[in-house]
């Protein structure tokens, strides 16, 4: 069984658009999602909506690491990614929601 190790980039193509680089991509792309999904949760269109951003975080960027060490694509990565920002951040905020809403 080979793994892919997006740390060193050992088994993955080093070049510019090359699977390093995407794996690298796909890990910035879960981050941001997970911080805007907690925004608009928050105070914008998804208001009132529960989302836990640690199991979101934990969950998202967990599933994409583990992803690309076993699959070495950054496009199932960064399904992986998403499908686990949907556990962590929905699943996981129906039972703790860590809102940082301001109310008083």
């Amino acid at each position: 069984m080979i793994l892919y190790n997006p740390m060193t980039c050992s088994n993955l193509s080093i070049s510019l658009l090359g699977d390093c680089s995407l794996a690298w991509f796909s890990f910035a792309i879960v981050l941001f999602l997970a911080l805007i999904l907690r925004r608009q949760c928050d105070d914008g269109l998804l208001s009132g909506t529960g989302f836990n951003i640690y199991g979101a975080f934990a969950l998202g960027l967990g599933a994409n690491l583990v992803a690309t060490f076993l699959t070495g694509s950054a496009r199932w990565s960064l399904i992986a990614g998403v499908i686990g920002i949907g556990v962590g951040g929905y699943v996981l905020g129906l039972f703790m929601d860590t809102g940082g809403g301001g109310e008083e």
